[in-house]
């Protein structure tokens, strides 16, 4: 410790206190800059994002202008805030402005004939404007379209800011009568929330809001709702999907953690399920409430010590049907982000309906207390039957069954991810993942079966990847992004993705915004010009045909040897020196080209490279600082370097002031026999302001006894 160092002065106090002292204490400094490199340097390689998010190098860019694309623009002068309704064979249900589209899946041409408009009443819309909306606003947004039977439809819109479905029945001449009912609860007010729906077995599913100012939050079957006074069933949430799955219907949503609040606000993303032959319960109090809504967290993180989470979900698919690791798989894919105000990533993870049904199975999860902490449930306090589980009757329920699952919403255990980790991770304070869409199954000439992932941004980029290893096994991954598309001369958000898959034609990725709706192909396979960049894509869509040349899609009708691989590399192809690229996770080379647009384009810098970068910069600082200091406080001090100090040097230079202060006529001052030796402090009598002596003083002039400390 060094001498008249105080300890209130923390650790800051010992960092900076040796930089503060005599310059003859700079000796000291090189052992402390060591320990502040040692320290620096591993702090900052944890807390960058490259520690657990790779950076993906497509293997292929394309510009706005190198896609072959068709538009449909809409009216082309407002906002029309497209949303994909449904997919009727070849034909895309669009909700718009007024309006919805009926458009052909071929060339986005749109059937005029098949075109549904409804505008707001007068009154309405001027009861909008009363409560202060704008025009853009108090129009009629659809957002729910559902095919009830044989030319039969239910349409509801937002109806500028007063929710109205309409039940559509086609006569015998081809025209439609309709009638009107009141959509609150099934439709938004607001046409940019978020809501979901799914018609199955004749009914409608909604999850959406249930007032004008958007805070009442419901899943709603008519005449079952969830509790909007219940925080613990939904509180603040943003629904992303729906679907039905066996007994059940299933909803995604991302909302504020309640088992959490204790600590702070969090985002969780859920997923809820609700028996779609739920009646409500036989008591008058449960006759209009869920007696099977049971919620569960999925959980898409890094694993670790320290996971490191991606919360807040934004879009899912439906369920897919797969092989992986030799075994058939029911899994969907999923979203996620990171809070708004953290470090900006993004994730796509797949989860397992079986682990999504385990998960039902398991603890609940109860707060005793309001300031107690979040524990599973004792499964012997739990009721029979399974409270949350589907029965034949829900009304003949008891009602502490129906209360429990009522007060019991939350499920212990979260959804774990499908592969373990979240398949493709991406770090970008540009764009966040927004949507996604796969095309399952597609498989490589040599038998492997790969899901291509079609993942949007909310800045109109989307990639497209694959998981090299999703047939040997679900415990590795090894994703590629095989191309990085900019759909867009401008940023803007995608807001949803469709692939329409055509018999006997080419295939094609549908895109839609709040304004367009474009198409454009699965691949560009022709702007791979060698064998070795064509393979090395690894698009499964993209072979080599050696008798022509060329790289085609595969399939095409085209004779010759054809070349494709999922590992990118193959043996005929003649390697090519421009194609060669390095793989920092294997740390060799191979013919993995990067074609097009990114050739031309700035160098991309890696998390790691800046990390290194940065704690260099850091480290070369602290030396320059270091040597500069010592150099000029030795010029200013130099005097006391010309000096040869002994052991103690403070020490004797006190030594001999007391040498010249002590009187010389006291021979037993150093004798070995006195013991008042070394005593360093001495008394004189004081001088009162006249220059005298003062004689009222107690001191006098003999030497104090031996002191105990010495005071430096």
């Amino acid at each position: 410790m060094v001498r008249g160092f105080s300890a209130r002065r923390g650790w800051a106090g010992a960092v900076v206190a040796p930089f503060l002292e005599a310059p003859r204490r700079l000796v000291a400094v090189p052992g402390l800059l060591v320990a502040l490199v040692a320290l620096v340097v591993p702090r900052a390689a944890a807390l960058t994002p490259a520690s657990f998010i790779s950076d993906h190098t497509p293997r292929s860019i394309t510009l706005p202008d190198e896609l072959e694309s068709q538009v449909f623009p809409g009216n082309g002068s407002e906002t029309d805030y497209f949303r994909l309704l449904q997919r009727d064979g070849d034909s895309l249900l669009i909700g718009a402005r007024n309006i919805v589209y009926n458009i052909s899946v071929h060339n986005l041409e749109e059937n005029f004939s098949q075109r549904i408009v409804w505008y707001s009443k007068e009154q309405d819309s001027s009861m909008c404007f009363d409560k202060g909306k704008s025009v853009d606003e108090c129009q009629n947004y659809i957002r729910v379209l559902a095919k009830e039977g044989e030319g039969q439809f239910l349409v509801c819109g937002t109806n500028a800011y007063k929710p109205l479905c309409r039940h559509y029945a086609q006569q015998m001449d081809g025209s439609f009568n309709f009638t009107e009912t009141n959509g609150a609860g099934k439709c938004p007010y607001d046409p940019r929330h978020n809501s979901t729906f799914v018609y199955v077995d004749g009914e409608l599913y909604s999850g959406t809001v249930a007032d004008f100012q958007g805070t009442s939050s419901i899943i709603i079957r008519s005449p079952l709702k969830t509790d909007h006074n219940e925080y613990t069933q939904l509180n603040a949430p943003d629904f992303v999907h729906s679907f039905d799955y066996g007994d059940f219907v299933f909803f995604f949503f991302r909302e504020t953690a309640v088992e959490y609040m204790n600590c702070g606000k969090r985002v969780y993303s859920r997923v809820a399920r609700v028996c779609k032959g739920d009646r409500g319960g036989g008591q008058q109090r449960f006759k209009l409430s869920w007696t099977s809504f049971l919620k569960s967290r999925l959980n898409c993180s890094v694993p670790g010590d320290y996971p490191f989470y991606f919360d807040e979900i934004q879009s899912t698919t439906d369920v897919i049907s797969g092989v992986y690791g030799g075994e058939t798989h029911k899994i969907i894919y999923a979203v996620f982000t990171t809070p708004p105000n953290s470090i900006p990533g993004s994730a796509v993870c797949a989860f397992s309906m079986r682990s999504i049904l385990d998960t039902f199975e398991g603890s609940f999860k109860e707060q005793k207390t309001l300031n107690s902490n979040w524990l599973p449930v004792r499964q012997v306090t739990v009721p029979e039957p399974r409270p949350g589980s589907c029965v034949e009757d829900s009304q003949t329920l008891p009602e502490l069954n129906i209360d429990f699952a009522k007060n019991h919403p939350l499920m212990d255990e979260a959804v774990p991810a499908f592969f373990g980790r979240p398949l493709l991770m991406k770090a970008s304070f540009e764009y966040r993942f927004s949507k996604m869409v796969v095309d399952p199954q597609v498989t490589f000439l040599d038998g492997k079966s790969v899901d291509v992932l079609f993942i949007a941004t909310d800045n109109g980029i989307i990639f497209k990847a694959i998981n090299t290893l999703a047939s040997e096994g679900i415990n590795n991954i090894e994703p590629v992004v095989i191309e990085e598309i900019r759909a867009f001369e401008h940023p803007v958000p995608i807001m949803n993705l469709q692939i329409a898959q055509q018999a006997g034609g080419e295939s094609k990725l549908i895109i839609i915004t709040d304004d367009e709706v474009k198409s454009i192909p699965l691949h560009r396979c022709h702007r791979a010009t060698t064998c070795s960049a064509c393979v090395g894509l690894q698009d499964p869509y993209c072979a080599w045909y050696e008798g022509h040349g060329s790289c085609g899609p595969l399939g095409a009708k085209l004779t010759g040897p054809i070349l494709q691989n999922i590992t990118g590399s193959h043996y005929p192809c003649p390697f090519s020196a421009e194609n060669e690229v390095y793989n920092p996770s294997t740390q060799i080379q191979t013919t993995g080209p990067v074609v097009g647009a990114s050739l031309e384009g700035p160098p991309i810098y890696s998390a790691e490279t800046l990390a290194i970068a940065v704690t260099t910069a850091c480290v070369a600082a602290l030396v320059i600082g270091f040597i500069s200091g010592f150099l000029f406080s030795r010029k200013c001090r130099g005097d006391e370097y010309a000096h040869t100090y002994s052991e103690t040097p403070y020490l004797d230079s006190k030594l001999n002031k007391r040498d010249n202060l002590v009187p010389a006529a006291d021979p037993n001052m150093y004798t070995a026999n006195n013991k008042h030796i070394n005593n360093l402090v001495t008394n004189y009598n004081p001088k009162n302001i006249n220059g005298k002596s003062n004689t009222n003083t107690t001191t006098d002039s003999k030497l104090l006894k031996p002191a105990k400390c010495a005071y430096i």
